[in-house]
C-alpha cells in the first residue's frame, strides 16, 4: 500500500487543492467571456441616440474564487445627463471604484463579524485560499457602508412604526456598553445602549435544558434620548396597546427605568443579577441578612417588606464603604419597591399566567456577544465604525446575517440600476453563457498537464482525464 502511494506521488489533499486552483481559474474565464458578451448584448440594445459609446475600459474584480479577473466593457457618453457611463456595470449593479465582487464582499462581511477583527477576517480568508484575498481596510470599508445602509433602512422604518404582531407579554432587556473611543476631542468613551426585545423562552431542541429567546430582536443607539427610538423601534413590530403588558429588566440607571413612560402598560424590574450581585458584595454571599432579603423580595409583591429589611440590616452595618453602598442603593430603590419584585409574581397579582416565563437577565449575556468583539484587546473605535459593526451585530446575533449577505448589492450601489429592465436578458446570456462554457474549458491551459508523468508524480495524467471528462 505504501509502494502504491509512492508511486502514485500526491495524496488526496494536493488533488483536492489542484482542482480547485485549475476550477478557480476555469471560472475567472467563463466569467470573463460572459460579461464581455454582455457588454456587446448591450451596446445592441441600448439607445443610440442617447448613448453615445466612446472607447472599451479594463476593470479588475477580486472574486468569491479567490482569483482576480480583468475584463473590458464599453464606456458611454449619456447624452441626457452629461455623464460618462458603463451600461454593463449598471445593469449588473456592479458599484463604481469597487475592486471585490458582491459574492466575495458577502463573504468578507460574513467573517467581519464572525472574527474578533477586521485583520482576523482577512487572515481567515488568506487560510482558506492559500494566499491574500482581500485586506483588512477593504472589509472595515463593506462594514461601513453595510452599517450605513441598515441605519438609513432602520431611521426611514422608524419615521411611521406600524407593527401588527401582538403579544400579551413582551420583555424589554435594556442594558449599556461602553466602548473606548479613538482620539475624537475630549471624549475618550461612548455608551452604546442595546435593547434587547423578544417573546419569552422555547427551550433550544424538544429534549434540551437550554433555552432561547422567542423573536429576538435588537436596537442600539449612542444617541442620548434612547427611549424615544428605541420604542418606535418596538412600536415597528408589535400592536402595543393597553393589553399588552411591557416589561422592562435593567440596572438602576436613570435612563433605563424611564421606558416605562413609553408604553401603555408596563412595569420595571430590576435586575435580578446586579441587585443579588450587589447585596452579596454588602452583606455576604450566604449571610442571614441575604436569605431574610431573598425571603422579603418573594413574600411582597409590593416590595415594602424587601425595602423595610434592608434598612434595617443598613443601621447595622460598620464598614463605612459598605454603609455607602446600601444607602445609595436605599435611595434608588425607595420610589419603586416594587421594582425588585420579581415580575412574575407581579404579573400572577394581575391575574396573568405565567407558565414558561423565565427569570429575566437576557440583557447582561446579550451585551457580552457585542463586547467580545468590539472591546477585543483594547480596541478602539471611531463613531462612526462603532455604530456600523454595532448595527451588524444586531443582524449577526439576531440569525439574521444571511438576510443581510444577500442584500450586499443593494447596499454596494445604494440605488437601482438605471437600466434594471433589461437585466432579466442578461442574466439569460449569462446561463447561455456559462451553458457554453465547455468551450472555454477545451481550451483551457492547465501547467500541470506539461509537466510529465515523472515529474508531476502522474498528477498530471491524471489532471488530462478530468479535463477530457469535464469537457468531452
Amino acid at each position: 500500500m505504501n509502494e502504491l502511494r509512492k508511486q502514485l506521488g500526491f495524496s488526496l489533499q494536493e488533488l483536492e487543492a489542484g482542482l480547485f486552483t485549475w476550477m478557480a481559474r476555469q471560472f475567472a474565464d467563463v466569467l470573463v467571456k460572459a460579461l464581455e458578451q454582455i457588454d456587446g448584448w448591450l451596446a445592441e440594445q441600448r439607445d443610440r441616440r442617447r448613448f453615445r459609446m466612446r472607447d472599451m475600459q479594463p476593470r479588475t474584480l477580486q472574486t468569491l474564487f479567490g482569483v482576480d479577473l480583468t475584463f473590458r466593457r464599453r464606456r458611454y457618453l449619456d447624452r441626457q445627463t452629461g455623464k460618462m457611463v458603463y451600461l454593463l456595470d449598471e445593469v449588473l449593479q456592479l458599484p463604481a471604484q469597487k475592486q471585490l465582487s458582491p459574492a466575495l464582499t458577502s463573504w468578507a462581511l460574513g467573517q467581519a463579524v464572525l472574527s474578533n477583527s477586521y485583520r482576523g477576517a482577512a487572515r481567515s480568508l488568506e487560510a482558506l485560499y492559500g494566499h491574500r484575498v482581500v485586506s483588512h481596510e477593504s472589509i472595515r470599508q463593506v462594514v461601513l457602508t453595510v452599517g450605513k445602509g441598515l441605519m438609513e433602512e432602520q431611521a426611514k422604518q422608524l419615521e411611521a412604526p406600524a407593527g401588527s404582531r401582538k403579544v400579551r407579554v413582551l420583555f424589554l432587556e435594556v442594558d449599556g456598553l461602553s466602548v473606548p473611543l479613538q482620539r475624537e476631542g475630549r471624549q475618550r468613551r461612548v455608551e452604546e445602549k442595546l435593547l434587547t426585545v423578544h417573546e419569552g423562552w422555547a427551550p433550544r431542541h424538544p429534549a434540551s435544558g437550554e433555552y432561547v429567546l422567542v423573536n429576538k430582536r435588537h436596537f442600539r443607539t449612542q444617541a442620548r434620548d434612547f427611549w424615544e427610538l428605541a420604542s418606535r423601534f418596538v412600536y415597528s413590530l408589535y400592536d402595543v396597546d393597553e393589553n399588552t403588558v411591557v416589561v422592562i429588566n435593567g440596572d438602576r440607571a436613570e435612563w433605563v427605568r424611564q421606558g416605562v413612560k413609553y408604553f401603555p402598560k408596563a412595569i420595571y424590574q430590576v435586575d435580578t443579577f446586579h441587585l443579588m450581585r450587589e447585596l452579596r458584595d454588602i452583606f455576604g454571599h450566604d449571610s442571614p441578612v441575604m436569605r431574610e432579603l431573598v425571603a422579603a423580595r418573594e413574600a411582597d409583591v409590593t416590595g415594602a417588606a424587601f425595602i423595610a429589611r434592608m434598612a434595617e440590616a443598613y443601621a447595622q452595618l460598620h464598614d463605612p464603604k459598605k454603609r455607602q453602598r446600601c444607602r445609595a442603593l436605599l435611595k434608588d430603590l425607595k420610589d419603586m419597591p416594587e421594582a425588585v419584585v420579581d415580575y412574575r409574581h407581579r404579573l400572577r397579582a394581575q391575574g396573568i399566567a405565567t407558565e414558561g416565563f423565565r427569570g429575566l437577565g437576557a440583557a447582561e449575556s446579550q451585551v457580552d456577544t457585542f463586547a467580545d468583539r468590539v472591546k477585543h484587546r483594547g480596541r478602539s473605535w471611531s463613531r462612526q465604525g462603532l455604530a456600523a459593526i454595532m448595527e451588524v451585530l444586531c443582524w449577526r446575533n439576531t440569525e439574521r446575517l444571511k438576510h443581510v449577505m444577500q442584500r450586499i448589492e443593494a447596499f454596494l450601489i445604494g440605488t437601482k440600476a438605471s437600466l434594471a429592465d433589461v437585466k432579466r436578458e442578461a442574466v439569460r446570456l449569462v446561463e447561455r453563457v456559462v451553458a457554453e462554457g465547455v468551450g472555454v474549458l477545451r481550451q483551457a491551459h492547465v501547467p500541470i498537464t506539461e509537466a510529465g508523468r515523472t515529474r508531476s508524480g502522474g498528477l498530471s495524467r491524471l489532471m488530462h482525464r478530468v479535463i477530457s471528462g469535464a469537457t468531452g
